[in-house]
């Protein structure tokens, strides 16, 4: 096609479903697909028709598709959470039942590590909405056999088929966060990421409550099963309105051999300028997040004589927090990258957390039995929840600059395997996160003491970020703003 015939070209230009496509004519090249969204953007503009981020045809599906995969995963995890050690949910190989606490949270990341080496080729390899589909009808299936699991009271299988999820969010995750610089511009992304965030812990929080509470109602088995079955289909839907991308590596041939594989993935990371730094701030946040939230429904039950519904409630309270950070984040990105508020969210948090660890006494103090009531009533459950919101916010704010920074400046061509990279990171951090919750099983040590450690690990992350901020001149790595990596 040459610059000869404009009606094709224009037909070509403003049909932004279509895979990018490159046309010459002598000196001239134009990236079709890459462009298509500025164009989109600017026609909108000049008609005083411009709509919110957030409502926009490329970018709400994938919103969507994260809001109800999270959903959809975390049912079934809260469910497991509270259900086995509050005795709803039998599980014969587990003697000590509080010890499904930490193996359950462990599941989902130990699965993602194992897959995350693969998960990035293939994200690299295949156009990311049509993965995004594929994967989506995967995770239906998985949650047909989830409900089944849980419909008939069949533990085993359960957490087998959320083992299953976990695989299946690895290659999901690197396949979205790197299709995300695909869809914004490069100063969109602090924004579009905020606001996956805010859905992210919004579904968690209404996963966690509708989890909880659903496992200990009677036939809640059932409506658990339901529920995942009609958000995972949902979630379907939504990926099927994805407009077309190319892929960044067509030709990539797929390999299998994971210890290579993994290698590949961390020296391609190391070449890439500025990257390393923020993934290894992002696999902080899981570790002390998934620490933290694992030992709540032990801090509920041990240290603050609470029922399974107050520990929904603090699960509910902390995703409410990050949630609203998440929403901070995208307010702070119209003026600066945010890497400065998230040095700042994390010392607030960690200052946060060693304050829920000092008035935790005078919880075991305050009542035979603390309700969900309680926590909403009493000068003691309103300190605390104050302080779950502020930690949790703190943190919500802290993560989204950093995910924005690796999506800027990660490589076009190796994007994907680098994000996988970052979901790897995140499982290695995750998992041991879960499992430090095993020395409060093994040792009786107070529950509360989980939130102390975490505390001073948010603390010791905020000292090596200003140490950085300090070293570094403003704005290294930074591509130029506007800039969109392809």
């Amino acid at each position: 096609m040459t610059c000869g015939r404009p009606s094709a070209i224009a037909n070509e230009f403003y049909d932004i479903g279509r895979s990018s496509r490159t046309f010459e004519h002598g000196m001239v090249k134009i990236r079709i697909g890459e462009i298509a969204i500025e164009d989109q953007k600017a026609i909108a503009g000049r008609s005083g028709q411009a709509r919110p981020l957030a409502l926009q045809g490329r970018f709400w599906p994938i919103w969507t598709t994260v809001t109800l995969g999270a959903f959809a995963d975390n049912v079934p995890r809260q469910a497991l959470l509270i259900g086995i050690p509050y005795g709803v949910i039998y599980v014969p190989f587990l003697q000590n039942s509080d010890d499904a606490v930490p193996i359950i949270g462990a599941l989902l990341p130990l699965a993602i590590f194992l897959s995350s080496p693969l998960a990035g080729q293939v994200a690299d390899k295949v156009a990311p909405a049509l993965l995004i589909r594929r994967l989506k009808a995967i995770e239906v299936s998985l949650m047909a056999v989830s409900a089944f699991a849980f419909a008939t009271g069949n533990g085993e299988l359960a957490i087998l088929a959320f083992f299953a999820m976990g695989s299946q969010s690895a290659f999901f995750s690197p396949a979205r966060i790197a299709a995300m610089p695909k869809y914004l511009q490069m100063d969109e992304l602090v924004r579009g990421n905020g606001i996956c965030n805010a859905g992210l812990f919004a579904a968690i929080l209404i996963g966690y409550a509708v989890g909880g509470s659903l496992i200990v109602a009677p036939n809640g088995g059932l409506f658990v099963g339901a529920v995942v079955l009609a958000a995972s289909s949902l979630g379907f839907l939504a990926a099927r309105r994805l407009t077309e991308r190319p892929p960044d590596a067509p030709d990539l041939a797929l390999s299998v051999n994971w210890p290579r594989l993994a290698w590949r993935m961390l020296a391609e990371t190391r070449k890439a300028p500025g990257v390393a730094a923020p993934m290894v701030g992002v696999g902080a946040f899981f570790f002390l997040s998934t620490a933290v939230t694992v030992a709540l429904p032990l801090f509920a039950r041990d240290t603050m004589n609470g029922d399974a519904l107050t520990a929904t409630a603090l699960n509910a309270l902390f995703a409410i927090g990050a949630g609203l950070g998440a929403i901070g984040a995208t307010l702070i990105s119209k003026r600066s990258n945010g890497l400065a508020i998230s040095t700042l969210a994390i010392i607030a948090a960690g200052i946060v957390a060693i304050a829920i660890y000092l008035i935790a006494p005078s919880l075991s103090a305050a009542k035979a039995a603390f309700t969900i009531d309680d926590l909403f009533t009493t000068r003691e459950g309103l300190v605390l929840g104050g302080g779950f919101l502020l930690a949790s916010a703190s943190m919500g704010l802290f993560i989204a600059p950093l995910q924005a920074a690796m999506q800027r400046r990660a490589p076009g061509g190796v994007r994907a395997r680098i994000m996988a990279t970052a979901v790897l990171t995140n499982a290695v951090f995750a998992i041991p996160g879960s499992m430090s919750t095993l020395y409060i099983t093994r040792t009786n040590a107070p529950p509360e003491r989980a939130f102390l450690f975490a505390g001073l690990a948010m603390l010791a992350v905020g000292a090596i970020m200003i140490s950085r901020w300090a070293l570094l001149p403003s704005g290294s790595f930074e591509p130029a703003k506007g800039d969109r990596p392809y």
